[in-house]
């Protein structure tokens, strides 16, 4: 028996992979070159040379809690309950606070935060407060 030859390796015909290396060569210098150059391209304006922010006033902000039993927080401290719709705790500490925010500068703002289940009155009444105390920017929020 005969060995079987292959006829590809028997013939003359030789690949050349000389130019092939030069050319992987070539692109591999040349994608490691493209970051280098594409950042270099880059027009950068350094935080240095923007001018300085101004100094903004930000207001004093106040949080009003409104519970379902008709208990009314301040900063998440207890001003009075539901037993009466006047609230003299609540209207002398924002009176005080909207005065300490005037003497600085700033101004005063109130959040009302009511429950759902709150009598709706007892938002009146903190809104009452509110007036009384020259408390002007005040706001409602609802969170679930």
């Amino acid at each position: 028996m005969g060995v079987k030859r292959n006829r590809f390796l028997d013939s003359d015909e030789k690949f050349e992979i000389t130019a092939m290396i030069d050319v992987v060569f070539l692109l591999l210098i040349y994608f490691m070159f493209l970051p280098i150059q594409q950042e270099a391209d880059l027009g950068i304006t350094l935080p240095a040379e923007a001018p300085p922010a101004q100094n903004l006033e930000l207001p004093s902000e106040h949080l009003v809690e409104i519970m379902p039993n008709g208990m009314v927080l301040l900063n998440r401290q207890p001003m009075g309950g539901g037993d009466t719709r006047e609230l003299p705790k609540l209207r002398n500490t924002l009176a005080r606070l909207k005065a300490s925010s005037d003497r600085a500068g700033v101004k005063t703002v109130v959040t009302i935060d009511a429950d759902p289940d709150s009598p709706h009155q007892r938002s009146i009444d903190v809104l009452n407060a509110l007036k009384e105390a020259g408390v002007e920017l005040v706001s409602f929020t609802m969170n679930t």
